[in-house]
């Protein structure tokens, strides 16, 4: 069975389910969780810092970032710290999310992927997040989709 999952999150209110009903099945199955958060490289655009008149932006703009990914795993650990799953957090700098999170799947040893269906760029409730039709097609490891509930009627 599984022992390590990878619990990538976007802080969406899709990821924050995912995240939620991951660590119950960590709990169920005995698996520890490794959380991360996808954080793009911020590139230094001289042009920004001109356009916004701070000479700062650049240093605020990655602060923002790492205080977003710091929330988003803090919602993770302390999940996990709730049901008394064996949990690790951390930021990954990656170019493009399923990059960094294929790579994190290699480096931490993990033997699933579970993951939303969508996150921030939801486009449409029918399709998978592209993100996640990337990592699908790429992953040498099983990966569950968590797909928001339908709504009754």
């Amino acid at each position: 069975m599984y022992r390590h999952i990878l619990l990538p999150t976007d802080g969406s209110a899709l990821s924050r389910k995912a995240v939620q009903s991951a660590v119950h099945f960590a709990r169920h199955i005995g698996a520890r969780l490794t959380g991360i958060h996808i954080m793009p490289v911020l590139h230094q655009v001289r042009l920004e810092a001109w356009l916004h008149h701070d000479p700062q932006y650049a240093r605020r703009k990655k602060e923002f970032f790492e205080k977003r990914a710091n929330d988003y795993l803090a919602f993770i650990a302390n999940s996990a710290l709730a049901d008394e799953v064996p949990c690790v957090c951390k930021t990954v700098v990656a170019e493009e999310a399923h990059l960094g999170i294929l790579s994190e799947v290699w480096q931490g040893h993990c033997d699933l992927i579970f993951m939303a269906s969508h996150g921030w760029s939801e486009i449409a409730k029918e399709v998978l997040g592209s993100e996640t039709q990337k990592v699908l097609r790429q992953s040498p490891v099983p990966v569950l989709v968590f797909r928001n509930p339908p709504e009754n009627t």
